[in-house]
Parts: structure tokens; sequence; C-alpha cells
């Protein structure tokens, strides 16, 4: 009882069955180009279709006719787009008058010499073309004898051309001969190597067999069981180490009644399988779910599936941050330039150059709580900031590591609420692109944004900023599947927030500010589906909807140093240290292959203690003139511990128009002769206003200067 129990669990391991990874695409019926169907094989770019047959007329006592039909296709490995340009006979350059029964047809890779077997005996024939992939062109060049079998079935080669494999009915076994020269069996040049164990387990009637790029898998498909069977090597191209076990794979979609040939492309994306049931004679093409070697394998254990999520969930998080850094970088520059009881560039001054009427105004200057300046609430500024950025990303383990480009562009206007506030809005476009490494996999993704913010200073120079928002995502996804290209468009909105609280401490020398800052954000990606070059469910993939949260917290000292240029321009140095900790919780993909959406797969994504802290560090400049023009750039560099780092540029130009306006009451010696001197700023323009008189004097004696004067 034990020996039947295990000998049951050993069948259930050594036979396993796939289902539904392999699936009927389309078929075309050659019954009017032939009556007896046979091999197949494609030019390696799939513009030409190649069919053995066995005519069942007999001609001048040859035997039956024994030919190569080959057919153009207008596209590549569609056989829909099929048309016979010629039919060869080939058992006249043979020169035999037998029952000539050609079966599997193999090319040289320059398509100048092919070659053939027949069931009727134990011959490999070589023929040469003169024109290359051409079968009318045709002509005998030399045969090979494999003793010990009869009724060959099946022929292959080694990509090299140095390994001929063939087998035979009688023992269903695979032979190899090894070649001297590639491409070449003289019999001189072959010379018997080693053979494989029975294959019968997977079909007693095997039609043809081929080899994996590599050499790992064996695929053997005959007309006994209808399937697909796939043996793996352990040592590559070693048909002694053909395992004993192998999957059979079940050919979803349509049935056949009796395969003839079968031949995948080398992309083995799509599977070609000749039938005759001596009524019709048809070739059947199928399209696997997974290429290079049928079987889907894991996603998880894809390297480039888990590069491209967990970019997808960084560059989320990423297109936050940026979101929020040209605001932050306009209030910052708002803080260095003026106190805010100017945010809107109109400065006024009233000075007496009396001491004591100085002293008697000061005792009644008004409180500014009570008696604030007029507001101009009418008064929009604009500004804008580009952007910038290069780095480089390692990727988690499992994954691939990544290059970064990212670039931005801000517009804004900002106007003053009252004395002590300032609110203002920003449009925003960026783009993010990401190339997996080494391969053509990557993201390139494309936000819009539009966001409101806010800042105001409270008691001892303490200011709070806010900023609120919204983003639309656009993202191109591109993986690489071993040379199988597949596409995909994925949309995506944001919700994110920052609030920042600080204190500026002003010096002399150099100012600084401490800061305190959180940053929240919510991403939604929809749901996409991956799109191969050949517009089959080959390798393709479908992603569900994904929700990303996203947290920083950040502690930061910036300081900054202004410096007086010439009398017309100030420019001013900034830096920045902070430190930077993700807090985002994990985020779930869910996804799973478009032809098994049986099986679903998951990954979580989490900020783990490789990427959760980070430091950025930066410096700036910024050179303001007079005459209201602008110029600011600043260089930040921001370090994901462990992990990668992102350096960006950010810069910006504008004018704000300078109205700055400077009175001064003069009241001499004891006669009250005073002057009146106005000082005013337009544009660029320094306007100058003198008026002088007695007020007390009846006389009507006064003078007064008019002046307008630039600097360039």
């Amino acid at each position: 009882m034990k020996r039947i129990v295990l000998a049951l669990i050993i069948n259930f391991i050594i036979i396993t069955s796939a289902h539904a990874f392999i699936t009927f695409n389309q078929e075309l019926d050659v019954s009017s180009n032939t009556t007896q169907i046979r091999g197949i094989n494609f030019k390696p770019d799939g513009t030409i279709m190649y069919v053995t047959e066995r005519n069942g007329t007999t001609d001048n006592n040859i035997g039956r006719a024994a030919n190569i039909i080959q057919f153009s296709l207008s596209t590549p490995f569609d056989i829909s787009t099929a048309k016979e340009v010629s039919n060869t006979r080939v058992e006249e350059e043979v020169g035999t008058n037998l029952n000539f029964l050609p079966h599997a047809i193999e090319f040289k890779p320059d398509g100048t010499r092919l070659f053939l077997i027949a069931n009727t005996g134990t011959l490999v024939y070589q023929f040469d073309l003169s024109t290359a992939w051409d079968t009318s062109t045709i002509s005998f060049n030399a045969k090979y004898n494999v003793t010990g079998e009869n009724q060959l079935r099946t022929l292959t080669f080694k990509p090299d051309g140095l390994r001929m494999y063939v087998s035979g009915t009688q023992h269903d076994k695979l032979k190899e001969y090894i070649l001297t020269n590639p491409w070449d069996i003289t019999t001189s040049n072959v010379t018997a190597g080693k053979t494989s164990s029975s294959l019968v387990s997977a079909d007693d009637n095997m039609r043809n067999v081929q080899f994996n790029s590599s050499g790992t898998e064996l695929y053997v498909g005959g007309n006994e069981n209808n399937n697909m069977n796939k043996y793996t090597l352990s040592t590559a191209w070693d048909i002694s180490t053909i395992s004993s076990s192998f999957t059979a794979y079940t050919l979803g979609g349509t049935t056949f009644s009796n395969m003839r040939g079968f031949i995948f492309t080398s992309s083995f994306t799509r599977l070609y399988i000749t039938d005759d049931d001596n009524l019709t004679n048809r070739i059947i093409e199928y399209v696997a779910a997974c290429g290079t070697t049928i079987t889907c394998e894991n996603p998880k254990q894809d390297k480039n599936v888990v590069a491209l999520l967990e970019a997808q969930f960084n560059l989320s998080k990423r297109i936050i941050k940026h979101n929020s850094l040209p605001i932050m970088h306009r209030i910052e520059w708002l803080r260095r330039h003026k106190n805010y009881d100017n945010l809107d560039n109109f400065q006024a001054e009233i000075s007496f150059t009396d001491q004591r009427l100085a002293k008697l105004v000061d005792t009644i200057k008004p409180n500014k709580k009570r008696n604030k300046r007029p507001k101009k609430e009418d008064q929009w500024f604009k500004w804008n900031e580009g952007r910038i950025g290069i780095g480089k990303s390692k990727g988690i383990a499992g994954s691939l590591s990544r290059n970064l480009h990212s670039t931005g562009f801000a517009i804004g206007a900002d106007k003053k609420k009252n004395d002590d506030t300032m609110y203002g809005y920003v449009f925003q476009f960026g783009t993010e692109n990401v190339d997996i490494i080494p391969n053509l996999s990557g993201i390139f993704a494309k936000s819009y944004s539009l966001s409101m913010y806010s800042t105001t200073l409270r008691e001892n120079h303490i200011f709070t900023d806010g900023i609120i928002g919204i983003s639309h995502l656009d993202l191109d996804i591109r993986r690489d599947d071993n040379n199988n290209i597949l596409e995909g468009d994925r949309y995506g909105e944001q919700i994110f927030g920052t609030f920042n609280f600080g204190k500026r401490i002003n010096s002399e020398n150099i100012n600084f500010n401490p800061n305190l800052k959180i940053d929240l954000g919510y991403t939604k990606l929809g749901e996409y589906r991956e799109e191969n070059e050949f517009g089959t469910l080959t390798d393709v993939l479908l992603f569900e909807e994904q929700e990303i949260y996203s947290g920083f917290g950040t502690a930061s000292l910036l300081f900054d140093k202004t410096i007086k240029h010439y009398e017309d321009r100030l420019i001013n140095h900034s830096g920045r240290l902070e430190y930077i900790l993700d807090f985002s919780p994990g985020s779930d993909a869910e996804f799973y292959y478009a032809n098994n959406t049986n099986t679903r797969y998951s990954l979580n994504f989490d900020s783990d203690e490789e990427t959760e802290h980070n430091i950025r560090v930066g410096y700036g400049f910024d050179v303001s003139s007079k005459t209201g023009w602008s110029l600011i750039s600043n260089f930040e560099r921001f370090y994901v511990v462990n992990n990668g780092y992102i350096n960006e540029i950010y810069f910006s130009a504008g004018y704000v128009p300078i109205n700055g306006t400077k009175f001064a009451l003069d009241a001499k010696n004891n006669n009250f002769n005073s002057s009146l001197r106005v000082d005013k700023k337009i544009y660029g323009f320094n306007l100058k206003f003198d008026f002088e008189n007695d007020l007390f004097n009846s006389s009507k004696d006064y003078l007064v200067n008019l002046s307008i004067d630039a600097k360039y």
C-alpha cells in the first residue's frame, strides 16, 4: 500500500499540467496548396513561411511528390497574410524513387542551406540555396545516415551549427551528432555523440522537438497527446541531463486531430502547428501567455516588475515634494528681502532731519496694529521658477538600479491679505524620467499641479507657512521582458499639503531660519494594462488600482547673508541643511497575467531603514536690482541614506516694480524756514522734488526743484 501511495505521489510530481498559457489565435486553411502538410519553419524576420508536404499523386513512377511550399507574409508572422510564391519538388534533387515523406525542415542562419528528414528512411538531407531563403533555387549537397533508427521525425540544431539532434520512432530518444564544421553534415564531418533518456512519457509519437535559445529547455510535441511538453536540462545543450519530469501544456481555444510538425518563434511568443486530418490541411497559430519559456514565471521574482512598481511608489512621493519646494523657495525669498510690513514691495519712509521734530513725532507715532497702511489688495505679484534634476537610485533587494531625470516649471502669483499675511496660487508642470539599469524598462511621467499657499508673520519673528494642492499624473510605462517590450499608460490623482513653522533670527552678519515642516500626500494610481508589440496577450500583466500615502517630517536650518554690490544691486547668499524623515506607510501593488486571471500577485512597498532617512543640503544666491529685476538660482542635493541621491538646480528670473518713496521734512533754525524733499523710484527712474519756504513768513518767496535721472 505504501508503495502504491508513493508511486502516485511520484507520478504527480513527474507529470504536471499547465493550463491557459498557450491559447489559440488564428488558423490558415492550406488545403488548396497541399493535401498532406508536414513540417513548418519561418525566415527569422517572419516575412517568409515554409511548409513541407507529400503530394498524394504519383509522377513517372517516382512516387508521391515531396515538396517545399514557400509563402510570403506581408505582415511578419501573421499567417492570415500568407501568399504562396513557389512550390519546389525535392525528391528529384535527391534522386530517389521511394515515397519520400519530408517532415522537419531547418535552415542555416544565413538562409543559404536547408536540411530535411523523411520518415521513409534514416537519412538527413542537406541542400544549398543559390539565393538565400529562396527554396526555388535549391540543389542537393549531401546526406547523412542515422543508423539504428527508422522513420525520422525530429530535427534541430544548436545555434552555432556544431550539434545536430534527431530522433525517430525506433527508440523515442534524442540523439546528438557532433559536427566538425558548422552546418555541414557531410559524413566525414559528423561524429555520434550522446543519447537522451526515453521521451515517450511526453508523447510516444513525436513530431518535432525544439530547444529554447539557451539550451536549458526542450519542447516536445506529437499527435498522441496533442499537448506541448517541456523538459529541462541541468546542463545546457547536454541531452544526457534532460530531466525525467516534464510539464504538459494544454493548447487551449481549439483542437487538432493530427499534429505533423510545430515551430516556435525565436522569442517563444507564438507557436505554429501543422495539422493533417486527411480532409483539411491547416496551420494553427497559438500565442503564449509568457514568452521565452512559455511558462508564466512568478512576476514577483522579475526584477524589472519589482523595479517599475518601486519606481512608481517613490515617484508619487517625489512629485509631491517637487510641488511644494518651489513654493517654499518663493516664501523664503520674500523673507530674505523684506520684512512683512513690505510684502507688496511698496516702500514709503518719512524722516525728519530736525531732531526736535523727530522726537516729537516719535512720541505721537500711531501703533502699527491700530493704524495700518492702506492695503493694496488689487496688486498681484507674479513669479516663476524652473527646475532640472539628475539622480540615481540603487533600488531595494530584488530590484534594479535606476537613473533619474526630472524637469519642472512653476508660474505663480501672490498678494497681501494684510500687513502680516500673504497668499497666492501657483500652477506647475513637471516631468519625471526613470530609466531602469541596464535594460529598456522605464517610466516617463508628466504631472500637472495647482496649489494655494499662504505665509503669516507672528509675534517674535515667528512665521507659519501652509500649502494645499492637487495634481494629475500621466505615466508612460515600458517593461523589457527578454526583448519583448511591453507598454502601458497609467493615470493618477494626488492631493497634498504642507505646514511649515519657524523663526527668523536676524543679525548684522548672517540670518538664520530654523524650521520644522510636515508634508503629507495621497496618490491614487489607476489600473493599467500592458500591450506588447505583437498585439497578443504574451507576457501581458494587468495592474490594479493602487493607493499611496506619503508623509515627511523635516527639521531644517536655513541661513542667508546679503551683500550690497555697487549702489543698485543686492546679492543674497543662502544655504540649507535639512534632515528628512520618510514616515510614509506601505503600499500594496496587485497584478496578474492577462491569460491567467485566477492567479493574483501582490507586492508591498515601504520606506524601510535604508530609505526612510534623508538629508538635503543646498546653496543658492539671488541678485536683486533696484530697477526691479531679480535672478535666483539654487543648487540642492537630496540624499537617500544608503540608497541614492538627486541633484537639482532651481532657477528663476523676474521683474517686480519698485515704487519707493521717501519724504523728508527739515525745520531750519528757529525761524521755521522749512524744506520738503520727496525721493521716489519708479521703474528704475529716480524722481526728486525739493520745496523750500518759511511757513510763518508772509513773503511768497519759495524755491522748487524737480529732477529725474536713471543709472544704467
